[in-house]
């Protein structure tokens, strides 16, 4: 959520794009930015590829830096095995909400079907690389002339199906970016409540998985039973710290717990090993989860509720020794009480928590000894990283619950589900740099070369600053 970009617009609106991606009709995902290339995911309503027809899908995208254009894409249309009870995912035309991660000449993403895929990072321009070889089948064109591999297609290298390998029971979106630390890729599974949103039919299944990252084999996988205590899904994404000479992943639960996992050693042995948890802290205050004795109910859709526990969707961010993480639901929960936690890296003790924030989606910022969170109400938070004490508040103007700040340039970014995207002076006062009217909602941005690139709803803007 900080780069160390420089140059950027304070005011987007009034600079002429360098040029617009146009994606499909939903996109949540953050554009990685490596070597000239930009790659992103969004729904397969924009897909063009003869053959292919639009499902409600996804699609990966990998364009050219410097004019958008398109250098190959993967289609992933929607399960073709149908989504039956228990099964409740893929529906909302998300797409691949997953933030792709580059590492060499690998591209790693969870694709919206519940596959962890490792592809070429020059699709098939080099050909067809293996072990997988049916990328065809894979998007779904098995018949007439177009049924041929294209040097625009991309190009699968292994894939792991979290559904039969893991007997995973995913829940609206596989929406968490993966983490490639060494040998190992950790990955969130999405797992969580049924279609009826009454119970967890798998609940002694993993929520944090790790492979091997060049064969996508498993390696080891949780055993906390987050599955248990499952409140909605499980959707935060892992990160990493190296805390007083450890390695720890720190990875948020969606019972609302954050837990602090040691790294599996490395080792020739095929068998799947257990991770070990170094720690766990409840994001959650007491008196969120029990009140008179009597454990609070979880706010759902049909029955909104301000107070009751909530889960940890944005990732945990380590700086200077502690993790920072929030809590939040889904915006359709309806806004409520919420808490911002920083955790001594560690140990696992709290340092200080901010029930100032209501619940948030969004991954907080931390640049400069000031930490700034967008909430599910509209409000941008900026408080002091090292105390927990309120330096400003601004309201938005509109909810938040799908981007979270961008800090770059001495500028924070964000924008709101009204289309509005707001450029602040990054600091301990409030200053307002500009006010813009997108023709879609932003989603969380990015910046490289000079460049601001705003990712929206349908398409993304390449900005040029100074």
């Amino acid at each position: 959520m900080v780069s160390n970009a420089r140059d950027l617009p304070a005011e987007p609106a009034s600079i002429q794009p360098l040029w617009e991606l146009k994606l499909g009709s939903h996109s949540y995902s953050i554009p990685t930015i490596d070597r000239g290339r930009i790659y992103i995911g969004a729904n397969d309503a924009g897909v063009q590829r003869a053959g292919y027809k639009p499902t409600g899908g996804g699609v990966l995208l990998c364009v050219d830096q410097a004019t958008g254009k398109l250098i190959w894409q993967l289609p992933s249309p929607r399960y073709f095995a149908g989504i039956k009870p228990p099964y409740h995912f893929d529906q909302w035309n998300c797409g691949i909400c997953s933030g792709p991660v580059v590492e060499g000449n690998r591209v790693y993403v969870v694709g919206n079907r519940g596959e962890i895929l490792c592809l070429d990072r020059d699709g098939q321009a080099n050909g067809n690389d293996g072990p997988f070889l049916d990328e065809l089948a894979y998007m779904g064109i098995t018949n007439g002339p177009e049924a041929k591999l294209e040097p625009t297609d991309g190009d699968i290298i292994w894939k792991c199906d979290l559904i039969p390998e893991l007997d995973v029971v995913l829940h609206d979106a596989c929406a968490s970016t993966l983490l490639v630390h060494g040998d190992f890729l950790y990955a969130c599974t999405s797992n969580g409540i049924d279609d009826r949103h009454e119970k967890v039919p798998r609940p002694e299944a993993p929520t944090l998985i790790v492979l091997d990252k060049r064969t996508g084999r498993l390696v080891a996988r949780d055993d906390e039973r987050i599955g248990r205590r499952l409140l909605h899904g499980s959707w935060s994404s892992p990160s990493p710290g190296q805390v007083k000479g450890r390695t720890l992943i720190f990875f948020g639960g969606g019972d609302g717990v954050l837990y602090a996992f040691e790294p599996p050693e490395p080792s020739k042995d095929l068998q799947v090993r257990t991770l070990r948890k170094a720690w766990s802290y409840d994001c959650n205050p007491p008196d969120f989860r029990v009140r008179d004795g009597q454990p609070l109910p979880y706010s759902k859709t049909s029955k909104n509720r301000p107070d009751g526990p909530s889960e940890i969707v944005g990732t945990p961010v380590f700086y200077g020794g502690r993790v920072y993480v929030a809590i939040g639901q889904a915006p359709d929960h309806g806004n409520g009480r919420g808490c911002l936690s920083c955790v001594d890296a560690a140990t696992g003790a709290r340092v200080w928590a901010s029930e100032l924030v209501e619940r948030s989606l969004a991954t907080p910022s931390v640049a400069n000894g000031l930490l700034y969170l967008p909430d599910n109400a509209g409000n941008l938070h900026c408080l002091d990283a090292n105390t927990g004490e309120q330096q400003w508040v601004h309201p938005l103007g509109g909810a938040d619950w799908f981007a979270s700040a961008f800090v770059a340039d001495g500028k924070v970014y964000v924008g709101t589900e009204t289309g509005t995207l707001w450029a602040l002076r990054a600091g301990r006062q409030l200053q307002v740099l500009s006010k813009t009217r997108l023709k879609s909602n932003p989603i969380t941005l990015t910046a490289a070369d000079g460049v601001l690139y705003i990712p929206t709803q349908h398409s993304l803007l390449a900005i040029p600053g100074k």
